[in-house]
Parts: structure tokens; C-alpha cells; sequence
């Protein structure tokens, strides 16, 4: 195969990677950056990404950034202090780890703490919301739980989701 085809089907596969991890709550252009800085056998830098993908410099620059927060890639020394090079965290079980802990777990539990002041302040208000309150703070404790579980290499109990989804529904 070709080194045009190569890239090409590289760019097909960013592409479809940069799809898939928006279901995540992440940017297309995560995906697309994160899939070009994997497969690069030397570190990259932003310049060469900026070329490849045919984005802007500054979208470049806050997608690194972003990857880097969530420990996803990591600059490295190239030698040339103005253009650092980045590389992948090859641990994707670390990332996806990373990412549970730092975003999700931190999502779910702002979740949940607003629902409990919500239901604080419906006390012999509205019974019936609270009852509803109630329901979504058990769903939203468990993914805290699971998330939790799932972190320390815990077993989920599939158990108590399924009474919590009877319940909710």
C-alpha cells in the first residue's frame, strides 16, 4: 500500500475515532488528534498536526491542552523549545481510568449533590417530585458507587441496577 493510502485511510480512521469518542462527551477533534498522535511512531508536534488535519493553529493548541489535562498524551522534549512534540499515553487502560476519575466521577457527583439540595429544599413541598428525586439520587449514587468500584478494580453489582431501573421506571 501506498503512503497516500496510508494517510488516507488514517484520515478515515481519525475520523470515525473522532465520532465515536463525541458519544463520550469529548470534541470530534480529540479523537482525530489523539488517532494521529498514537499511530506516530516519534513524537509529533502541533505544526505537523495543524497540516494533517487541516485545522486551525489554535484548535490544535487547546485540543493538546485538553488531551494533556486528561492525561491522555504528554509533551515531550524535542529538542526545539518553541515546538514541543507530543506522544500517547500507550496505557489506554490508565487513560480511560483517568478520564473515569477526573471528568465522570467529578460530572456524576455534581449530579448528585444538586439533586440533594433540590430535594433539601422540597421538604413537605412537593412530595411528589422529591419521590422522583429520591429515585434519581439512587441512580445517580450508584454510578458514584460504580464509578468508584470500577476504579479500585471492584466488582458492579448488576444486581442493584437492575432494582434501581425497575425503580425509575
Amino acid at each position: 500500500m501506498s503512503n497516500k493510502n496510508i494517510e488516507k485511510k488514517k484520515q478515515q480512521l481519525a475520523e470515525s475515532v473522532g465520532e465515536f469518542i463525541k458519544l463520550w462527551g469529548f470534541k470530534e477533534i480529540h479523537g482525530r488528534v489523539w488517532v494521529h498522535i498514537y499511530l506516530s511512531k516519534i513524537p509529533i508536534t502541533a505544526k505537523e498536526l495543524t497540516e494533517k488535519l487541516g485545522v486551525t493553529k489554535g484548535l490544535i493548541s487547546i485540543t493538546l491542552s485538553e488531551l494533556v489535562e486528561y492525561q491522555v498524551i504528554e509533551k515531550v522534549n524535542t529538542g526545539n523549545a518553541k515546538s514541543p512534540g507530543y506522544q500517547s499515553n500507550t496505557d489506554l487502560v490508565r487513560v480511560i481510568y483517568n478520564v473515569l476519575r477526573n471528568r465522570e466521577l467529578k460530572m456524576t457527583t455534581k449530579i448528585h449533590d444538586n439533586i440533594l439540595s433540590l430535594s433539601n429544599e422540597l421538604d413537605g413541598v412537593d412530595p411528589p417530585m422529591k419521590e422522583k428525586l429520591n429515585k434519581l439520587s439512587d441512580m445517580t449514587n450508584f454510578a458514584i458507587e460504580s464509578i468508584n468500584q470500577l476504579l479500585d478494580n471492584k466488582t458492579i453489582s448488576t444486581n442493584r441496577f437492575k432494582i434501581i431501573m425497575k425503580l425509575i421506571s
